[in-house]
């Protein structure tokens, strides 16, 4: 497997780490958990984001693994698009 694509999986660790703070924030009380909510937020786009943008750029450069790359990266803005409906509702 290419090195791009394991920084892409990697950066969908970063978003579980993010939805974790997500659902400490929930389960919470108190002012701290908006801190936890924003940064749970932050952290979880930022692995999204940054897991896409890594899947898109494997497609390009590695033939091979185009179809690893683009589920992938569907499975990112699936992700994305839940977090953001998610933070509109909550």
């Amino acid at each position: 497997m290419p090195w791009i694509l394991r920084f892409a999986i990697g950066s969908l660790f970063v978003f579980v780490i993010g939805a974790v703070m997500i659902a400490w924030a929930c389960m919470s009380t108190g002012w701290e958990t908006l801190s936890w909510f924003a940064w749970g937020c932050v952290t979880a786009g930022a692995g999204l984001i940054g897991s896409a943008f890594l899947a898109m750029l494997g497609a390009v450069i590695h033939q091979g693994w185009r179809r690893f790359s683009l589920a992938l990266l569907s499975a990112s803005v699936v992700l994305f698009l839940a977090l953001l409906i998610f933070a509109k509702f909550a």
